[in-house]
């Protein structure tokens, strides 16, 4: 089911880092479409996550066998207005280093504390 939120609310990307919230971004759609990725025309902003959402996105990774060192996850609102999830990126994601470059030194300490 094509979930038409997304072109009026947009998606948020909650960083996870050590299974921790690192920060968040706000990716929306252009006028006209749906994709809300910047290399089609999307914007990336800034977001302030609430409390449900850090708690949704925290819950997400620990669900996970093996606990991440990072994850990227992305959530939507559906058709309800209830906050799914659209994404867990595991495997190279874009973390968005660029709109919050402290999450490099969080990622580093991580991947340290996991490795030694």
């Amino acid at each position: 089911e094509y979930q038409e939120k997304i072109e009026s609310k947009g998606e948020i990307s909650l960083m996870v880092i050590g299974g921790k919230f690192a920060f968040s971004i706000l990716k929306k759609a252009k006028e006209g479409d749906f994709r809300v990725q910047d290399d089609f025309g999307g914007s990336v902003n800034p977001y302030v996550a609430n409390k449900v959402e850090i708690e949704f996105a925290e819950k997400s990774v620990s669900l996970c066998a093996e606990m991440p060192t990072y994850a990227r996850v992305d959530l939507i609102w559906d058709n309800y207005n209830n906050l799914c999830l659209s994404e867990l990126e595991l495997i190279e994601p874009e973390l968005w280093f660029r709109k919050f470059p402290k999450a490099a030194e969080l990622l580093a300490e991580a991947v340290f504390q996991k490795f030694s």
